[in-house]
């Protein structure tokens, strides 16, 4: 480029659509004069400027060439043939300049000139994947119909990829979906009552391999009523990050995210240096399982859950929990899987799923027109009963079929209200408790099968929940039913490590493996106590931990019985008296050789947690014949009838 195109170009860019001379308003423009029009118009011959003349000065003073031979910019069908490698010369040039011309400002039609503007900016962020030649031929037929688009205004290039680099993370992370924006977790901690509270959901995220977690089921008109602040304290235990990861290192005050009574009763009888040794044994875990002496880990964002059957009542909930929860929530979860009894006379979970299906998906589609679009909205379901299931004897004697549904009608009901992500309990809501029977894997399979055809998305995430018990049975449950994540409920419970791998070969493993769950759980409710959500104004707290200490501790307490009395006890109310029951434990154990350890009951897996129910339901209901209802009332009858004669017996 010569030094004359170097000065001009200088002040073409400088803003200044003139020469450093001063030209008569009556001349033509001197700065095309200057770049030789009738060099760029050969073809034609004509020494008239380019009706494109400020584009047509663009291209001259970059030389812009194709094949080493000049194009004629004037010409319509030319401007088609701007060369491919423009886009990047125009990074690679331009932005050594301060300013650069704009195109969105115009006298055309806005339309016009937003489709010009679009093109420019698309350009500009997705030069490397997108085809150049497609870009500049839209472009250059945007400025061939309005010329006066450049005569316009000029802007500050260095702001406008300034801002689009600012932008462009943000545009990114709009374009994926919602399960890419949470980064695609496989292993997942269910909801569950009283149970997914924060100790025990940090330890399982930081330490053993859970992706994502759900807090607990929260009662969304509790959560929203007026005068519900006590509830609201008691129940939601979503913090802000960095507060939760100071506290943690104790470089935050360690009463920052004690709230109630309940919680400083828990840790009643606790010294500076008790709370300050669970501190380092959390360190010093983390440490271990990063292998690493920095403490690194990670504050998870959470799923919250909450239960409801008026959209707008839910709605208000929802954007309160977001309000409270500092960034940290990720989706709401809608209840439509619980079958307790309690559900169906708060008409939510299963029972609302089941009986009122429409109720269910007019809350989804509120939820969805509420929340922000980077917030997803999610449902936790259970499959519906059938006719098979009627003729087995698993819903009961007094189940009618009304409006018989399937599980692929049900997921794609929820596909049209709006939800991003899908939980499918491979159990009808009469599997519960005492009549738990075997997963359908096959449902979920038919589920996840159904969500990504009608979704037209063929990652539509759905999880499968359900009949995990063992490590090996999360790799089987992903290749049977295709699920995007597996979520775990009842055997984490037992075995927060159900997503590690581990290598249990004896006894004492066994039992050391538990003694440590119990231990580290412990330290985490030093540090941050739960929320006694329901369990109690004064021993809530307390109780949530004594909860996990049941199914942890399980196989032991069953043949611990008077250890298992104390814990249930209500004197027994405090960490540190649950610190006293676990050296008790391991004292009765520490003697016992590796013989010894596998001749008692605990060593065998039916006398897990999560088995408690299932060899008592199968052999139960190998034995028992259907029973009709006026049977069932005379049973009922001669049970009340000997209960009274043992009172009057022992009176």
């Amino acid at each position: 480029m010569s030094s004359r195109h170097r000065g001009a170009q200088r002040n073409f860019f400088d803003g200044q659509f003139c020469e450093q001379q001063e030209s008569s308003k009556n001349e033509k423009d001197p700065l095309f004069k200057k770049t030789k029009n009738r060099r760029l118009c050969h073809q034609q011959q004509t020494t008239q400027p380019c009706k494109h003349h400020y584009l047509q000065y663009f291209f001259a003073s970059h030389r812009c060439t194709q094949d080493d031979e000049e194009i004629d910019c004037s010409s319509s069908a030319n401007l088609h043939s701007i060369p491919r490698h423009l886009s990047s010369m125009v990074l690679q040039q331009i932005q050594s300049f301060a300013l650069f011309l704009t195109i969105w400002s115009c006298v055309i039609t806005r339309a016009v000139a937003d489709r010009a503007m679009h093109n420019m900016q698309q350009s500009m962020k997705h030069v490397a994947t997108r085809s150049s030649r497609t870009w500049h031929r839209e472009t250059c037929f945007c400025l061939h119909k309005n010329p006066s688009i450049l005569n316009k205004r000029i802007l500050n290039f260095k702001s406008f990829t300034s801002t689009a680099e600012n932008n462009n993370d943000t545009n990114t992370q709009q374009t994926k979906t919602f399960y890419q924006r949470i980064n695609q977790p496989r292993h997942i901690l269910a909801p569950m009552v009283a149970q997914s509270d924060l100790p025990f959901r940090l330890m399982c995220e930081q330490l053993y391999n859970v992706d994502l977690s759900y807090t607990q089921m929260i009662h969304a008109h509790n959560f929203a009523e007026r005068g519900g602040d006590t509830f609201r304290r008691n129940h939601l235990d979503v913090y802000d990050e960095s507060l939760v990861r100071n506290v943690l290192l104790g470089s935050a005050d360690s009463n920052a995210l004690i709230f109630t009574q309940s919680q400083r009763n828990a840790l009643e009888g606790l010294s500076e240096s008790d709370i300050e040794a669970s501190r380092q044994r959390i360190i010093s875990a983390l440490q271990t399982k990063n292998n690493s002496l920095e403490t690194t880990f990670e504050v998870k964002p959470c799923v919250v859950q909450i239960a409801a059957h008026d959209p707008d009542m839910a709605a208000k909930a929802a954007e309160m929990i977001l309000e409270r929860s500092n960034g940290q929530c990720l989706a709401i979860d809608l209840n439509l899987g619980c079958p307790q009894a309690i559900a169906r006379k708060g008409r939510y979970g299963s029972f609302l799923h089941d009986e009122t299906p429409q109720a269910a998906y007019d809350v989804l589609t509120k939820l969805r027109n509420t929340l922000p679009k980077e917030v997803g909205v999610t449902a936790k379901i259970r499959l519906p009963p059938t006719q098979a299931d009627a003729q087995e004897g698993k819903l009961g004697h007094e189940f009618r079929f009304d409006n018989p549904v399937t599980i692929e009608e049900r997921v794609r009901r929820l596909i049209d209200s709006g939800v991003d992500l899908i939980t499918v309990h491979g159990r009808t809501r009469f599997e519960n408790k005492v009549t738990v029977g075997p997963v359908s894997w096959e449902g979920v399979r038919a589920a996840a099968a159904t969500a990504r055809e009608y979704s037209g998305d063929v990652n539509f995430p759905v999880f499968a929940n359900g009949g995990i018990e063992y490590f090996s049975d999360v790799q089987k449950c992903f290749d049977e039913t295709l699920c995007s994540g597996v979520m775990s409920s009842e055997s984490l419970l037992e075995n927060p490590g159900i997503f590690d791998e581990q290598n249990i070969v004896n006894g004492r493993d066994t039992l050391e493996r538990q003694l440590q769950y119990a231990d580290i759980y412990l330290d985490y409710c030093t540090i941050f106590p739960p929320l006694p959500g329901s369990l109690g104004i004064k021993g809530g707290s307390y109780n949530v931990a004594k909860s996990h200490l049941f199914k942890i501790l399980h196989r032991y307490l069953e043949e611990q019985p008077d250890l298992r009395t104390w814990l249930g006890n209500q004197e027994c109310c405090t960490i540190l008296q649950a610190r006293a029951l676990m050296c008790d434990l391991r004292s009765r154990y520490s003697t016992l050789d590796e013989e010894q350890l596998k001749m008692k009951t605990s060593w065998k897996d039916d006398s897990s947690w999560y088995r408690r129910h299932r060899q008592s339901n199968a052999s139960a209901a190998e034995n028992t014949e259907p029973v009709s209802l006026e049977e069932r009332k005379k049973l009922a009858k001669l049970r009340i009838q000997a209960l009274r004669e043992q009172r009057l017996s022992r009176a």
